[in-house]
């Protein structure tokens, strides 16, 4: 590791699909990664150390073993350990609060940086008593949480930030910092839309296309109904979903239930999500609660037209293609039976550059931020 590099450590996530490791490395990309040298501080290292990321880079994985609510000590042990390899910045990616003892030792020992950076707004926890147990363990940190405990806070987007940041962070002290894409991957190619559809022998069909962890918060069970009522007004209709996660064979036991099996493919998460982008005709984004979806933001630079949920932050909205719909299975069962085959779309680059999108822009912004 060269010593002159500015050393960031991110603590992350387990789950290497989530959309926290999107983020990272998405931006990693487009820096200078002359000047920085990455780590990450997570449960998940052994999926970590296996992404094409990690082959690239190179970067240091530390596991993290203790959680604050089990045994205090033993995670402050774990995190003094690794601080003292030297980093010059903390990068905490936190979806909710169940304590902020990592941030708490990052300032006694004086680490240059330590950024808190909301990436959601609720909690993705299938049994609903737990949910409700750590919505309220969340509010009480929120409202503990001031600027003693970082140097900077940021947010995805402004619900993000209302949803992570409580009355002791002033709200011109937070900064947001959207979700960004490399547009060119997205630009609409007919080329490449006909292969993937042939591929998967879909030439004829009107495909509809959601991408997301197949879990509580992206909500997969409620899109399989209302395509279920759709179809059975409009035949043509075909669901393909992207992802990975523990809800799977259940959404698969309710597709044979709802009669539709031989409509929807499950298809495993795959980095290139463009080329799938490519066939689908409609995006749909049913979720629960959302940060700032880049899937929503992708799929626009595609062209595509997007139903998303009402619940979902209106900051979404970048161009004329998504349409908010509030979660009832007639709304979106209708909208789905009015689909139709889209081989015309317009590219959306300028709009998603000015609207603050364009990663090449995010990832001079994130530089900034880190310094150096």
């Amino acid at each position: 590791m060269a010593g002159n590099k500015i050393k960031i450590l991110h603590m992350t996530p387990p789950d290497i699909n989530n959309g926290v490791y999107h983020y990272i490395f998405n931006h990693m990309r487009h820096m200078d990664m002359q000047k920085y040298q990455f780590a990450f501080l997570t449960k998940g290292t052994k999926e970590l150390r296996h992404t094409e990321e990690y082959y690239q880079y190179g970067f240091p994985v530390y596991a993290i073993q203790n959680r604050q609510r089990d045994s205090r000590e033993g995670l402050r042990r774990e995190v003094i350990d690794v601080l003292s390899k030297g980093y010059d910045a903390i990068h905490l990616h936190t979806s909710s609060w169940r304590g902020f003892l990592i941030e708490e030792i990052a300032m006694e020992m004086g680490v240059g940086k330590v950024i808190v950076h909301s990436h959601s707004t609720g909690i993705d926890v299938l049994d609903e008593d737990e949910r409700k147990k750590q919505a309220k363990e969340h509010e009480e940190y929120k409202n503990q949480f001031s600027l003693e405990y970082a140097t900077d806070v940021c947010a995805c987007s402004a619900l993000a930030a209302d949803w992570l940041f409580g009355p002791g962070i002033p709200r011109e002290q937070i900064q947001i910092l959207p979700n960004a894409i490399d547009v060119r991957k997205y630009h609409f190619r007919p080329e490449k839309r006909q292969e993937v559809r042939a591929c998967l022998n879909l030439e004829n069909r009107i495909v509809i296309g959601n991408v997301g962890r197949y879990s509580y918060q992206k909500n997969q069970e409620f899109l399989l109904r209302a395509f279920a009522k759709a179809k059975a007004c409009n035949s043509s209709l075909f669901l393909i979903c992207l992802g990975e996660g523990v809800l799977l064979e259940k959404l698969k036991g309710l597709s044979g239930q709802f009669g539709i099996e031989n409509s929807v493919l499950f298809l495993k998460w795959t980095d290139q999500v463009e080329d799938y982008l490519q066939a689908m005709d409609v995006f749909c984004l049913p979720s629960r609660f959302e940060g700032l979806p880049i899937s929503a933001i992708e799929a626009q630079a595609a062209g595509l037209r997007c139903l998303i949920s009402e619940n979902v932050t209106k900051e979404v909205q970048i161009t004329e293609l998504v349409s908010f719909l509030p979660l009832e299975e007639t709304y979106w069962a209708e909208a789905l039976a009015e689909c139709r085959i889209d081989v015309y779309r317009d590219r959306q680059d300028k709009k998603i550059a000015q609207a603050g999108y364009d990663i090449r822009l995010a990832a001079k912004r994130l530089e900034e931020l880190y310094g150096g």
